[in-house]
Parts: C-alpha cells; structure tokens; sequence
C-alpha cells in the first residue's frame, strides 16, 4: 500500500508541470507583446519630440535674421524719407548770404544770418524786415576816466619819491600826536617853564646787574608784585607806551608811584624821575615833561 501511494505521488508531480506548462508560455508572450507595444509608443513619443525640437530650433535660427534684415531695411527707408525732406527743405529754402563783419575805420557791413538759428527776437532778419547792421569799433576819447587815470599814474609815480607825504598805513601806529585836551592816544603839550633840574642819561645796563635780577626774585615772591586792580586815571584801556612817549601828568601822579624800587629790585630813580606803575608795567618817567625813560611791560600781575 505505501509502495502504490508513493507510486501516485510521484506520478501527479511528473504530470503537473506538462499541464501548467503550455498556461505559463501564453502569459509569457503576452508580456513581450505588451512590452514591445510600449517600447514603440515611447519611440514614437520620442520621434516626435525630436522632430518637435528640430522645428523650434529652426524657426529660432531664423528669426534674428529676418527680424535684422527687416530693422536695417526699415532704417534705409527711414534715412531715404530723411535726406528727401532735407533736400526738398533746402529747395524751399530762400538763397541766403552769411558775409563776415570788417572794421574799417568805424564803417560797418550788413550781417545777414539764418533765421533759422536762434529765436532771439530782433536780432536776426526776418522775412521783408530790415537787416541786422552789426556796430563799429568803439573809439575812445580822452575824457574825464582818462584824465583821472593819468592823476593816477602820476600819483604812483611821486609814491616812490622822497618828496611825497608818508601814506596813512605806512606810518607810525602810535604818532606823536600833541593835544590840550587828554583823549586816548595824544600827549600832552610841553611845558613853556625853564627846566630846574639837569636831564639824565639814563642807562639801560643795570639789568645785567645780578643785583637787580628782579626775575627772579619775583618767582620767590609773587605775592609782593600781587597788587590787585588798576585804576585808569582817565578810565581808557591799556595802550602800551615805548621810550619817548610823554604822558599826561595824571599818569605819574603820587597815587601811582613805586616808592622803595629796591623792595622790587628796580634801581632807584635819579633826581627828577620816578619810577610809576601803568597797569602791569613799571614806568620809569621823568617827571618835569612826563617822558616815558624805561619800560619794564609784564612787571606786575
């Protein structure tokens, strides 16, 4: 029994594979023939496209050419319009003469021009209107400018001679100026009386003196050349004064005298002369005709 139940099995696997064989090919040749269908579809598709693109390219290849060809025989039939107008403008224009401006002694020649050029009203001719006459040379008489720059030359010319008065920029800033009446910048005017004591020559050289080195004593006693406010005796501003100026007695008055000059190391004054304190300088003055002999500026602070 078991050898007849191997016996069966054996045959029904031998004969299952005869039976399903001939179903497995026809499924087989279907599949190629739908795969070969597609593959000619997709080449067709593929065909078409490239004929597609071909056409695209070729109509682009054209057109520049035909869109420049088409551009320059526009612009040659522009240019041709142009120069027919132009010719026919020149045509229709009236024959008009330009002749240049000669001077000749004042005489002036007629100056026709294009009305064409400018539309400055009045200057140039017009249809049946009167023609633009162009000015001579200007002639220059001699007149009162003329006479007047002469002066001038003149005038000039003395400048550099030693005859002519010292222009006002080219003198002194401070002039000696006398006046009886005290105003910023006069002096006073000097005295009629017969002078009593003798005039001093005096020497500047005492500031090589070690014993009035005044500088530096007053750096180790500032607060002794400390004398606070300066009253102007005649309220004005300080003008600073060199050797020569006279002042007003005012100046030099006892109110403003220096009196020990040793305790600042100044030499003392001789007879006739005192030494002052004009805001911060040290004056020495003479006291008979106010003039100024010695000036220390910056003395006090």
């Amino acid at each position: 029994m078991r050898r007849i139940l191997i016996s069966l099995l054996l045959a029904s696997a031998a004969a299952s594979p005869a039976i399903a064989a001939p179903h497995n090919w026809a499924g087989r040749q279907d599949a190629q023939e739908d795969r070969q269908s597609a593959r000619e579809e997709r080449q067709s598709s593929r065909d078409d496209r490239q004929a597609a693109r071909e056409d695209n390219s070729q109509s682009r290849d054209q057109s520049p050419s035909d869109n420049r060809s088409d551009r320059s025989s526009e612009a040659r039939q522009y240019q041709q319009q142009q120069q027919v107008q132009q010719h026919q403008q020149v045509q229709q224009r009236p024959v008009e003469a330009q002749q240049r401006q000669h001077f000749n002694g004042g005489a002036a020649e007629r100056y026709y021009a294009r009305p064409d050029r400018s539309n400055a009203p009045g200057r140039y001719q017009q249809d049946g209107g009167p023609a633009y006459v162009a000015p001579g040379p200007r002639t220059v008489t001699p007149g009162a400018n003329f006479r007047q720059r002469q002066v001038e030359r003149q005038d000039a010319r003395e400048l550099r001679q030693s005859n002519r008065p010292t222009p006002n920029v080219m003198r002194d800033r401070h002039p000696l100026v006398v006046s009886n009446t005290p105003r910023p910048g006069t002096q006073p005017p000097l005295r009629n009386e017969v002078r009593q004591t003798p005039t001093v020559h005096w020497n500047n050289n005492w500031r090589n003196d070690h014993r009035y080195d005044w500088h530096n004593y007053r750096n180790h006693h500032r607060s002794h050349f400390h004398l606070g406010f300066y009253y102007d005796p005649y309220g004005w501003g300080y003008q600073p004064f060199s050797i020569g100026w006279r002042l007003w007695p005012s100046y030099y008055s006892a109110n403003y005298w220096i009196n020990d000059p040793w305790s600042y190391r100044l030499p003392y004054a001789p007879a006739g002369y005192v030494w002052v304190r004009y805001w911060n300088d040290a004056l020495l003055v003479d006291s008979w005709s106010g003039t100024v002999v010695d000036v220390l500026p910056g003395f006090f602070w």
